[in-house]
């Protein structure tokens, strides 16, 4: 192999949908600190059979415990070899700040010819030389509403979502909607910067749910999705959204099952 061991990585949860032949990596370590954070709840893939309650979970649980291991580069390889692989999906807390980010994505490459997309909060962008895909997660435009929500600048983000556009990658947008924060006005504005870029970049939106036990918010409604996504439409072409509506999500409500390989 080109690649040299060691070759620490951030990846600490290794998930695989095996109808579509898609793995999903997940990394520890964020450059954010948003109040909403899935990782309040659960730190490993929600679709796993184990997670499957992780919307209806009492926000005040205690946090997940920090992940204890983590696998090499040529580990992440190995555990990949034993299953068929199309895509590979980087995701986790933020992926893009593994240092040894370019050296997976190469070697995935490499490995397997597999398609790469990189789940990011965009505050930093990594080599995506080897990367085919970026979904970029933008929590405000506002600048002061993503402040408050990140504790962090969303400039850099703002200036690296035109970049990667620039850079000719095929790149998504999402936001989470939060009733009462996040809410038709952001959502709108949101639309209306991606727009300012290509009203043809498709946009998801994700129902919140209640993460973090000193949050107010409450969980969005069908009712509040439906009009988040009319808004969105006012400015772009390809707007969707995402929202647990099942009181308990089972087995047979995921379009494919998803298994721990790692």
């Amino acid at each position: 192999m080109f690649y040299i061991k060691p070759n620490p990585t951030t990846v600490y949860h290794v998930a695989y949908a095996p109808a579509i032949e898609k793995a999903y990596l997940f990394h520890w370590g964020c450059n954010l600190k948003c109040r909403g954070c899935l990782c309040n709840k659960e730190i490993n893939c929600m679709a796993l059979e184990e997670n499957l309650d992780v919307v209806l979970r009492d926000p005040r649980l205690p946090k997940p415990q920090n992940p204890s291991q983590y696998l090499d580069l040529d580990e992440v390889i190995t555990t990949l070899r034993k299953v068929a692989v199309k895509e590979v999906l980087f995701e986790g807390q933020e992926a893009s700040i593994d240092p040894a980010y370019g050296a997976i994505t190469e070697a995935l490459k490499a490995e397997f010819g597999c398609y790469i997309t990189l789940n990011t909060n965009g505050v930093k962008l990594p080599d995506l030389s080897h990367t085919d895909e970026v979904v970029m997660s933008l929590k405000a435009v506002t600048p002061e509403l993503y402040r408050y929500y990140t504790l962090h600048s969303n400039d850099r983000v703002l200036r690296n979502f035109v970049e990667v556009y620039r850079l000719g990658k095929k790149l998504r947008a999402e936001s989470v909607f939060i009733p009462g924060l996040i809410d038709l006005e952001e959502t709108e504005k949101i639309a209306g910067f991606i727009a300012g870029v290509d009203s043809k970049i498709p946009y998801r939106i994700d129902a919140y749910f209640e993460s973090g036990a000193e949050n107010p918010w409450r969980r969005a409604t069908p009712e509040e999705m439906a009009q988040a996504v009319t808004v969105a439409k006012k400015h772009l072409a390809n707007v969707t959204c995402t929202q647990q509506t099942a009181a308990k999500l089972e087995k047979k409500d995921l379009m494919y099952e998803v298994i721990r390989l790692y």
